[in-house]
């Protein structure tokens, strides 16, 4: 075979190889982009029930939940995490939601006799904890900012800063006690 001939070929297969590498990652592509727009209509389904009951610990106005009430909001997370919305969460958010619900589960080991709402740290800790998972299905659903490359490094670190500060939180509440002292029978 003549050496125009020969490059001719080798250059018409490298041609094709590229042209199919080529159309598998758009492919690969098309797939994700559809499998992420499916997840984020599935999350947009279920998440509004979860930041409507994270409602219970806002930051303005402040609310003056009890024992009693914070016993019904960590069952009821637990019963839309089951039901509804646990699938659908990404790692990040469900970081997030344990971290709830194990301060959650402090607060309530911690006093299980206490009848007054909780001190203003105590509400402080778990206003914050749930701010951030509201924060964190926010970014699931993207509904503040598209992400950049830069943006998920930031997410990353703020995700990473979350779950230290929840820590500690958590850790706070076992050398105080989390709620105020209220009259009996209540």
């Amino acid at each position: 075979m003549s050496t125009e001939l020969t490059r001719a070929v080798v250059t018409g297969v490298l041609a094709l190889l590229t042209a199919g590498v080529i159309a598998l990652v758009n492919s690969w592509i098309s797939t994700r982009a559809g499998i992420d727009e499916n997840l984020r209509d599935q999350r947009l389904a279920a998440y509004p029930e979860l930041w409507k009951a994270t409602g219970a610990v806002p930051r303005w106005p402040r609310t003056q939940p009890t024992r009693s009430q914070l016993q019904q909001l960590h069952e009821s997370y637990r019963t839309w995490y089951y039901s509804k919305g646990g699938l659908f969460m990404s790692e990040s958010a469900r970081a997030r939601y344990g971290d709830v619900q194990e301060l959650l589960d402090a607060l309530l080991q911690r006093s299980p006799d206490a009848t007054g709402p909780l001190t203003a740290t105590a509400y402080t800790d778990l206003m914050q904890t749930t701010s951030a998972l509201r924060t964190a299905m926010t970014q699931d659903l993207d509904t503040r900012r598209r992400r950049s490359l830069l943006q998920r490094w930031q997410r990353t670190r703020w995700h990473h800063k979350a779950a230290v500060d929840a820590q500690l939180r958590i850790k706070r509440t076992a050398t105080s006690s989390p709620f105020e002292a209220g009259a009996k029978g209540e």
